[in-house]
């Protein structure tokens, strides 16, 4: 019984002081799945069906989404990311300043200009925004206290079972 009692109050400290970094990622997790849905992350936009494929236009579309007059955007340094979507055949820009445009990577045409969460979520979510010191230590220490929750959980679910199922057994093998 006093493994069950020490097992109870690890579990119970644990949960307690790491379930805000538990909710924290769940939060963060759930926006991600429906950033669309709430408008958090703009809709992809489709470009012209390929016909050819423009090889040069991923370079021009650096210059293109620079010149589009964004706050805080001035050169192809403050591009955080660019990224190729062949379903749709567009590139959508993403800056360091949170704000994304699509451009169709056939004409080289602006088809949306809009704020990027998505970006910010995503690094929130992974840790990253905090550094790697957070990424690496607090994230780590709630992956493995979720697994050591999750085997306390089980011990002080199942080792009771096991227990009363034995005294029934013995019980039994002693009525015989």
């Amino acid at each position: 019984m006093c493994k069950v009692v020490s097992c109870r109050k690890v579990h119970k400290w644990s949960g307690l002081i790491l379930s805000v970094f538990f909710m924290f990622i769940a939060v963060t997790g759930l926006l991600l799945v429906y950033m669309i849905p709430l408008g958090v992350a703009d809709e992809l936009r489709t470009g012209k069906e390929r016909v050819q494929v423009n090889r040069y236009l991923w370079i021009g579309s650096c210059q293109i989404a620079t010149s589009q007059g964004l706050p805080h955007v001035d050169s192809v340094e403050d591009i955080f990311r660019i990224e190729y979507r062949p379903s749709a055949n567009v590139y959508q820009v993403r800056f360091n300043n949170s704000q994304g445009v699509q451009i169709d990577a056939s004409t080289g045409k602006v088809l949306s200009i809009n704020p990027d969460y998505s970006t910010f979520l995503i690094t929130l979510h992974d840790g990253s925004f905090f550094g790697n010191w957070y990424r690496y230590s607090i994230l780590t220490i709630t992956g493995l206290s979720l697994i050591l929750l999750s085997f306390s959980g089980y011990y002080m679910f199942g080792f009771p079972l096991y227990k009363r199922r034995m005294a029934k057994k013995k019980a039994r093998d002693l009525e015989v």
